[in-house]
């Protein structure tokens, strides 16, 4: 049982890191990035708890490498940094 509690940590913490660990400007995790070899788009990676919102906990552990705030991203400041809200941050990053 331990051994599958610190795998399951283990893997958490992977996930966790995942978005910190060299994104591509295509907002998708590379294949040797992920454990599961597959594309996986960052705001998945970052939305820990899968509600398809960012809380300021969920933003700040997976931007922690950018140079963003909160406010930048959440337009309609309604705490929450929504996937639509996401996209058209990283557009506007893009474009600069």
């Amino acid at each position: 049982m331990r051994k599958t509690s610190a795998l399951a940590a283990a893997l958490a913490a992977l996930f966790a890191a995942a978005p910190l660990l060299g994104v591509a400007y295509d907002d998708k995790l590379s294949r040797d990035q992920t454990p599961s070899g597959e594309h996986v788009p960052v705001f998945n990676q970052i939305d820990s708890d899968g509600n398809g919102m960012l809380d300021k906990d969920e933003f700040a552990r997976g931007t922690t490498a950018e140079q963003i705030t909160f406010a930048e991203v959440d337009r309609d400041g309604d705490g929450k940094v929504s996937r639509q809200e996401w996209d058209e941050h990283k557009k506007i990053k893009k474009q600069r």
